[in-house]
């Protein structure tokens, strides 16, 4: 149960690092965006005098949120994730990181090779957006412990990814009448979750929240499904 709590700490010492850009003299503190000089904040974007769109800002300072849930029965253990549907839950791992129910015809499938131990695992989640307005998500699976773990088909190919990093199709945009905001990407290209988008939606938050609630939502029978619920905290 430490080493989770350890292992999380290790991802987060090597790869969110808070630090401080310079600010800028038109401001939109409620929702952590900081518009260039000479432009201003319209609700949506910042625009200059003759209305014309300028690239914001962003926080002034890296912001790094995280949430978890873990082994069920450690609830001292758990977060404020709750996964709340297995179905979509089972597709991200298979799609998205690749690590479980990869054979497309199998003869045996069992342990680690299949998602059951995953689901009954844990998920943690972070991410981290500086004045560039990219965030970096990064999504981390543990299986429940295993004591027999055998696969025997015909592989889907793919690349297991765990933990799954996402970057560089990463956009931040303002929802909800700008009350709250989303994180989208589609997944990694090095498998079936390149074609997959995952969204992670605040409908009422800002960064500049130590705080806020959030869903996460991944396809599933061709629908986005809300995967996961939870609360993300600052670190």
């Amino acid at each position: 149960m430490k080493k989770f709590i350890f292992a999380f700490a290790a991802i987060a010492s090597t790869v969110w690092f808070v630090g401080c850009s310079k600010g800028s003299d038109s401001s939109n503190g409620a929702y952590g965006v900081s518009c260039p000089a000479g432009s201003s904040w319209n609700g949506s974007y910042c625009v200059n005098a003759n209305g014309g769109i300028v690239n914001p800002t962003g926080p002034t300072t890296q912001v790094n949120y995280y949430d978890y849930n873990y082994y069920q029965v450690y609830t001292q253990y758990r977060g404020d994730m709750t996964i709340v549907n297995t179905g979509a839950y089972k597709a991200f791992l298979k799609e998205a990181m690749g690590i479980c129910d990869t054979q497309v015809w199998s003869l045996i499938n069992t342990g680690y090779a299949n998602c059951n131990a995953w689901v009954a695992g844990s998920l943690q989640v972070a991410w981290s957006m500086g004045s560039d307005l990219k965030p970096s998500i990064q999504f981390t699976a543990y299986p429940t412990p295993q004591y027999f773990t055998a696969s025997f088909g015909i592989s889907g190919g793919g690349a297991a990814l765990n933990p799954l990093n996402l970057y560089s199709a990463t956009t931040y945009n303002l929802i909800n009448n700008s009350k709250g905001f989303e994180i989208r990407s589609n997944g990694s290209s090095w498998n079936g979750g390149g074609l997959r988008l995952i969204q992670i939606q605040v409908p009422v938050g800002t960064v500049n929240d130590t705080y806020f609630s959030y869903d996460i939502y991944y396809p599933f029978n061709g629908v986005a499904t809300k995967m996961a619920s939870g609360k993300f905290k600052r670190f």
